[in-house]
Order: C-alpha cells, then structure tokens, then sequence
C-alpha cells in the first residue's frame, strides 16, 4: 500500500471548508471515510479487500479491511452523531471475530480499539484523532 501523504493533508484541508454537519451515515462514508481509505493505499473498489457489509453473527459491521489474513473493521456512524454508547457493539462484533483492531468514527472522531485488550471497553480504546473540519449545522 501506498501512502500519498500530500493528497491526505490536501483533503483534510479541504474537510475544512466544507460543512460536513448532518451528513447521514451514507454520506459519511461516501464523502469521508472511502476517501481516506483510497488515501491510506486501501483498494476501495476491490471487495476482497474492504469488505462492505461484513457479516458477524447474523449482524453485519460496516467495513472489514483484509489485509492477508489479519482484518480491521471498521463502523462509521453519521457525522453529527456522538459515538459514546457505539463502542461495545464494536468491541463485541471483532472480538468475537479475533480482530485486533477495530476502528469508530462519525467522520470527525476517529476511535481505535484493540478488541482482544483485557479490560473495560474504555481500557481498550488505544487512540483518538479529532479532525478540526467545521462542525456547523446545514
């Protein structure tokens, strides 16, 4: 994978001027978090390798990212929504699954987890990145 990190800052600047508030969670992945997905080197459009709709149980979490044989999921909510109360679906969704790390976010908020982590939930949130993108009201 492949990192271009000038497009990455390039598209953080330009979150910054666009009003990404009330974006439903469609929306969030479509505008944000597919974006930086293909940013970070992932293949968006290769299914084997971010896997939409990933089934757990008779639930599904948003994304599976494969990576050989190690996957990282990740739940996107909408942009305005506060992501207390999220996480230990999350949690549970990877653990069951033996993932070691799992990834929340609104778009704005970004959580990262370590599900196989001994602990609380709380205990097991190794990372927080907060984007400055305005948060403002349509």
């Amino acid at each position: 994978m492949t990192v271009d990190k000038s497009k990455l800052v390039e598209f953080i600047k330009e979150l910054k001027t666009t009003n990404i508030m009330g974006f439903d969670e469609a929306k969030t992945k479509q505008k944000i978090v597919l974006r930086i997905l293909n940013l970070l080197g992932w293949n968006i459009f290769d299914v084997d390798e971010v896997v939409p709709e990933y089934g757990v149980s008779s639930r599904r979490v948003d994304y599976s990212l494969m990576a050989g044989n190690s996957k990282v999921f990740l739940e996107v909510k909408k942009t305005g929504n506060d992501l207390e109360g999220h996480q230990g679906q999350l949690l549970m969704y990877a653990f069951e699954e033996g993932v070691k790390l799992a990834v929340l976010t609104n778009g704005i908020v970004w959580q990262f987890f370590l599900p196989l982590k001994e602990g609380k939930w709380e205990q097991r949130n190794s990372l927080q990145l907060m984007s400055s993108a305005r948060m403002q009201k349509k």
